[in-house]
Formats: C-alpha cells, structure tokens, sequence
C-alpha cells in the first residue's frame, strides 16, 4: 500500500560526492535483484526510464514518469576535500601473473596511479521525503550497508535505517505558509505551481541514473 515515508540514513562514516537520491539508490539495488543492472556508460544511450521495478510510486508531470521521492537533505554537514590514492607497490609485483609482469600500466587501466581530490561531507544523517510501499522500501534499503563514491575504502557506512510513515506528501512538493517549495529537480513545464518557492532553473537529469547524459533536459531544481 502506497503511502507517505520519511526516510532516514544514520551514518557511520563520511559521504564521499554528492549525496545519492534514495530513488536512484533503489531502483539500483533492485536491477541488481532482479539481474536487470547492466554496466552502462555515457556514450551509449540507455533504455527509456520506468522498466525496473521500484517500491516507490512514479507519476507523470511534463510528460515525464518521475519517483514521488524528494532530493537528499543532510543533517549536521561538515564539507571537506580529501585526497584518494592508488599505486602499485612494486615490491608487490611477484603478486601478479607472470603474463602481466611483462609490462604493466601504470597510466591506464586496473593498475592506473592516481592522487585525487574529492569532497567530503561529514554527515550525522540524510533524509528523504518519499511515497510508496513502506514495505517494500524498508526491504530493499536492508541490503544497503553503505551509499556514495569510494564505499570499499571504509566512506558512507551506513548504521541504520529508520522508515517512519508521514501522512504528508513532500515527495515533490512542501508546503508552508509562504507557498510551495520544491523538494526534487523536475522538468521544466506547465504543470509546476505558479507560486513554486526555492527553485532555479536547471540543465540535468530528472530521473535515475541521475548522471547518464541520456536523462538531461531542461528542469528546476531545489535552491
């Protein structure tokens, strides 16, 4: 039964990027469940959105299906850059195939060096606004045990999962007494509210994954 959520994430450990969008996360875990989670990438086009199963409702607006799922809110963040790096001990060279001691790169491919800034945000938890199947959410963030960039390395642990039902819907929309504030990026169209709050105009996707370049197109998002 589709109903209102609040979703919560207490974490362990920093984010490493950007903060994901739950329904993103989701529908990710779920085309891995289903054997659905083909390894994509920005030059090729990927399917139109809407085949993978997901626990949280979609509806149209602009013409477009879009997750009834707010944009992350991080609680209590500390904004940082650290720098990750790699590079093959060359006293660990005996640990290779004999084939592969022949030459090895180190400029490009599995054995590529490199020394990178990334940012960092040192988050208590993240929440998002969503509406769907309390259920089938609750059971799909169980697998998750950690979320953002560079998780093998100890980032974005997750301790615990709170899902609590909320008779609101801020899925997209919050409304206050000063009028309607945009809660997630959404296409930019007609069926917007005329007296839409907290918005700026935008070029970018609307739907997961959120940075294929096949999603983009002109939208609004949360400012």
């Amino acid at each position: 039964m589709n109903g209102g959520v609040k979703v919560t994430a207490t974490l362990g450990s920093p984010v490493l990027g950007e903060l994901p969008f739950l329904d993103a996360l989701i529908e990710y875990e779920m085309a891995m469940h289903h054997g659905m989670a083909d390894k994509f990438e920005r030059a090729i086009a990927i399917p139109a959105y809407g085949n993978i199963p997901s626990p949280i409702l979609r509806r149209m607006i602009g013409g477009q299906l879009i997750p009834c799922c707010s944009s992350p809110i991080a609680c209590h963040a500390d904004n940082t850059v650290e720098y990750i790096s790699k590079r093959l001990d060359v006293g660990m060279a005996d640990c290779l195939d004999d084939k592969k001691r022949i030459k090895v790169n180190m400029t490009g491919g599995a054995y590529k060096s490199y020394h990178l800034p990334f940012p960092i945000q040192s988050i208590t938890h993240i929440v998002w606004f969503a509406v769907g199947d309390r259920r089938g959410i609750k059971k799909s963030l169980h697998r998750m045990t950690s979320i953002g960039k560079k998780r093998s390395v100890g980032y974005g642990r997750v301790i615990d999962w709170t899902i609590e039902a909320v008779e609101q819907d801020w899925s997209w929309f919050a409304t206050t007494q000063s009028g309607i504030v945009l809660m997630r990026p959404l296409p930019d169209c007609n069926d917007l509210p005329q007296d839409m709050l907290g918005a700026r105009k935008d070029y970018g996707a609307v739907q997961p994954p959120m940075w294929h370049p096949s999603r983009y197109m002109d939208r609004v998002v949360p400012c």
